[in-house]
């Protein structure tokens, strides 16, 4: 993803959140050798309220994983309303459906980048699609339901007590 960013110049930046640790690791210091000037990495950040702003004020929320199941972040970017770049495969079409534009590989994110990165329509469309997958998806008492309907179907949860009593978040 950096290096297909990092092959032209774009006027805009990329943020790479996480620690990177080029000493300890060659992977880590080949992503920021092939890093140009408008790549920023300020390490790992924890602080909700500063992920929020990243993820509410970013044009995408670009999301590499490739193999896995319900990545929170991803999820967490839905619930931001985060259009999403992400990478092409089962579990994160599951997860962003048509809130996403998907890639394959590093020749096609670079395309993207050169050709319909800057598309405001699309962007404003894959937010819209964001926050209606969220609501649809992953809101926290649904899946709780889902959960608890999968339990009684399964005879390991007893009917008296409901996620009516549970707390809520």
């Amino acid at each position: 993803m950096v290096k297909a960013f990092s092959n032209s110049k774009r006027n805009q930046k990329l943020v790479v959140l996480g620690n990177f640790t080029p000493d300890e690791n060659p992977y880590h210091k080949q992503v920021l050798d092939s890093a140009s000037d408008e790549v920023v990495f300020p390490g790992a950040i924890y602080d909700h309220d500063v992920v929020g702003a990243l993820r509410f004020y970013s044009r995408y929320y670009v999301h590499g994983h490739q193999v896995g199941g319900t990545n929170p972040s991803l999820v967490e970017a839905l619930g931001a309303g985060c259009a999403v770049l992400a990478h092409d495969n089962q579990f994160n079409q599951w997860v962003a459906s048509d809130a996403a534009v998907y890639f394959s590989g590093q020749q096609a994110l670079e395309q993207f980048f050169d050709t319909t990165y800057n598309n405001d329509d699309l962007v404003e469309e894959k937010k819209l699609n964001a926050k209606k997958q969220f609501k649809q998806r992953f809101i926290w008492n649904d899946i709780l339901s889902q959960y608890e309907s999968l339990l009684i179907k399964a005879g390991k949860f007893d009917q008296r007590m409901s996620n009516s009593d549970l707390p809520s978040t």
